[in-house]
Parts: C-alpha cells; structure tokens; sequence
C-alpha cells in the first residue's frame, strides 16, 4: 500500500476515533476497533520511519510531509481540537503503546477537564517553532475545547440502523443523551445554533438533517418557554422525525431529479412507516411518535399523510415541520444547490398561515434573524 493510502487511513481511524470517544466509553467497541487499528498503523509507520510527525497546521492535516486537505466536517473538529490544546505538531516513536496512544486521544478530545496523570513516554507534542522544534504544551494550562455534538452521528445512525431492524442493540435513550448536549450548549451560548449547523457535514444527509432538526427545535422550545423535561422530549421527537427514511431505498433518497409518482408514493410512506415503528419502542413518551407521523402534514392540513382525526396538529410537530423545511433547504442536495439564508427564509415567509402555523413560524423567525 502507498504511503499516502496507509496514512489516509490512519487520519480515518484518528477521526473515528476522536468522536467515538466523545459519546461511548473506554470499553465500547466503536472506541476500541479503531483504537487497534490507530495503533498498529502508527506503530508501523513509525518504525519504518524512525518516528512519525503528524502536522495540524490551518486546514491541513500534514502526515510525514504529505497534506491532506479538511474536506470534511470530522478532520476539521480535528484540527479545532489540537489547536485548541495548543497543538501544532505530534511526533510518535516506534515505541508507543496502545494505552498511552488512548490516553493522548482521551486528553485531547477533553473527557475530563483535569490534565491526565503520568509523562509523556512515546509521544512529543506542541507548536512548531521552527524547523523540526517542538515547543512543549503544559497540559494543565491548555484550553478545553467545546465538544457539542462531536460523534453524535455515529450514535445516531446506530439508533436509527436498530430501530429500522427491530434489533434493539442501541437504546433510544442513547438519543436522550445527544439531546441534552445540545441543551446544554444552548443553554450556555444561544448564538451557537447557527455555529452547531454549520459543524454538522456528515456523509450521511438523514443523519445531517436529523441532527440540525432537533438543534433546531431544541431552540424553539426553550425560546417558548418549555420546560426542560419537556424541551427534552421535543428533542427526542424531532432527532427521530426521518425515522421512516431509513426504510426508504437509497435510490430514492438520493435520486439526483424529481421523484416519479410511484417513487414519490413511496417516499410519502416514510412518517407513517416510522411511526409504526417507534410505537414499539418505549421511549417514555409518545411524542416522536407523533412528530414522526405529523411532521409532513402542513398547517393547513394538506401534505401527508391524510389525517383521520380533527384534532389540531401538535406545537411539536409543528416546530418540527418548519425546522424540516428550513434545514431541507439550506443543505446542498444531489438535485439542486444549498439556498443561502435570507432566501431560505423568504420561501418560508410564503407559508406563513397556510404551510406554517403563524405563532410558531414567527417564533421562528425571531430566533433565526
């Protein structure tokens, strides 16, 4: 395998790694999979090398002097992460082992907010202050760097992989717990939902959408004054709105072109095929549920599915549905480009009344000006 391959690869692992250690324990597998793979891969290169010299300079991360560019959303977080420790350039000897490896990832990615304990045996790291020179970072005088969603869409994708197939191997309370992140970094800076929207670029859009959806309603919420258990729920319901999606074939979702009638009718089965779903978990509430079936159904009552019931719609899934639209778009799909946001906002202002209820889209409006 060339060079550049190998190292691809290693910052892959690095990346994976990095978020899975910011939602699941030491002893999960996602943390320990790629943490075997890191390993050996540093261990080898470095005993080929001499040692290895990993750079994180501006939007580059440079392994062994070759660049590879911050294309995604995963290796830019990374780079934010060692900066923020004061981190410019990482060297490995052949000696490291596999625990000292985990503690570096640990210390960076911020688990705990005290420097861990025990030197440094096999890893140097600081700024570069010149050719080849490593200015030593104090561990204890590093600032810590804001974790807020990083790995939520691992978690999330493997709560929607096991709802979709009945496994129950991730339990929804897993959702809980991304939900009351984006509380929490809400509570702390109201500002950061447009920030947290602009950081969520997965490769996967439901996942993306999912996630921008709940920030989304989380804030609404907390702007109508809900209270936090019930903001929790309201998050909880929106993260699981797509649900239905992950029965929906691939080539439908990601068709680059308008959907035939018979792709379009299958599309339109997603909330009620979610639903059902969700009806046989236990989640605590039977919000998502209802968000999952609302969440296409407009203000005035068209879209789908048809209602049955008279009953108004819910305010949850009415901030949803404003949410689900704004985010659908703002995100760059295969059949047409990203809208900037003042454009955004007017398509939106046209449903006021009709598409959207006229309370809830004001709210937000306000929150998003």
């Amino acid at each position: 395998m060339k060079a550049r391959e190998v190292f691809q690869a290693i910052l892959t692992d690095m990346v994976q790694l990095f978020q899975a250690v910011s939602v699941y324990p030491e002893s999960h597998q996602y943390v320990k999979d790629p943490l075997v793979r890191l390993h050996r891969a540093l261990q080898e290169e470095a005993r080929r090398l001499g040692k290895l010299t990993i750079g994180f300079l501006g939007d580059q991360v440079v392994i062994d002097q070759i660049p590879f560019l911050a294309t995604t959303a995963g290796v830019r977080r990374l780079i934010r992460k060692m900066n923020a420790r004061g981190i410019e350039k990482v060297e490995i000897r052949n000696d490291i082992d596999a625990e000292e490896l985990k503690r570096f990832i640990l210390f960076v990615a911020c688990s705990p907010p005290d420097a861990p304990e025990g030197e440094w045996r096999s890893i140097v790291f600081g700024r570069i202050m010149g050719m080849g020179e490593v200015s030593l970072v104090d561990p204890a005088t590093c600032e810590i760097a804001p974790k807020v969603l990083d790995g939520a869409d691992i978690v999330l994708k493997e709560i929607l992989r096991s709802i979709a197939t009945d496994s129950r191997h991730m339990g929804v309370e897993n959702g809980r717990d991304i939900v009351a992140a984006v509380m929490t970094a809400l509570r702390e800076e109201e500002y950061l939902v447009d920030r947290i929207l602009r950081l969520q670029a997965h490769d996967d859009y439901t996942v993306t959408h999912s996630l921008n959806v709940c920030v989304l309603v989380v804030a609404q919420a907390r702007r109508l004054g809900f209270s936090d258990a019930a903001v929790n729920d309201a998050g909880l319901a929106a993260l699981l709105h797509d649900t239905g999606k992950e029965m929906v074939p691939g080539e439908i979702l990601n068709k680059p072109g308008k959907l035939d009638r018979e792709e379009f009718a299958r599309m339109s089965l997603h909330p009620s095929i979610g639903a059902v779903h969700l009806r046989k978990l236990s989640l605590g509430t039977d919000l998502p549920v209802i968000v999952c079936y609302e969440h296409h159904v407009r203000y005035n009552r068209s879209g789908y599915p048809k209602l049955r019931y008279t009953e108004g719609l819910h305010p949850v899934s009415l901030m949803t549905q404003v949410a689900d639209v704004y985010d659908a778009l703002r995100t760059f799909r295969p059949y047409r480009p990203s809208l900037d946001q003042e454009t955004t906002l007017g398509i939106l202002r046209e449903g006021r009344g009709t598409e959207f209820d006229p309370g809830i889209f004001d709210n937000f409006l306000q929150m998003m000006a």
